[in-house]
């Protein structure tokens, strides 16, 4: 039921906020969730998809073909390599631009942490590799420093 309450809300949203489309993975517990919409501008080709993951091909009305890659980091630091091997196999699929957003629970480096314990070196050399194998680009981060 729980499942079902998600999507109507989900719906809700999308018919609120204008969208036509939309992609929702169900939250398992307190893992996982996540939601995409779409507007009428652009089809969406869903290409995968799991608790922690979105991938699709977007082609916009002006015939711009693109992919897109929305990506929750597994919430255990142990098993985020699992998201860097999907990354780089996502990115030895196709040619096409591609564009991951999301949150990856992971930083690049020290100084983006603010207290806590620091990171160990190895998890954050680990996610430079792996925008590095794919050639993504970290565009940054405005907001509050807390999340």
């Amino acid at each position: 039921m729980e499942t079902e309450a998600d999507n109507v809300l989900m719906e809700n949203f999308r018919v609120r906020l204008g969208f036509v489309g939309k992609m929702v993975v169900i939250c398992q517990g307190q893992s996982g969730g996540l939601c995409l919409f779409w507007s009428d501008n652009m089809d969406v080709i869903i290409l995968s998809y799991s608790f922690f993951h979105i991938d699709v091909q977007v082609c916009s009305h002006q015939n711009l073909l693109w992919r897109m890659t929305d990506l929750y980091g597994h919430p255990e630091a142990s098993q985020r390599h699992h998201d860097w091997t999907l990354l780089k196999r996502f990115h030895s699929m196709s040619t096409l631009p591609w564009i991951c957003a999301g949150d990856f629970i992971e930083i690049l480096d020290d100084c983006e942490k603010v207290g806590g314990l620091r990171r160990p070196k190895g998890l954050m050399k680990n996610f430079r590799s792996t925008l590095d194998d794919c050639e993504l680009q970290d565009l940054g981060y405005s907001g509050s420093d807390f999340t």
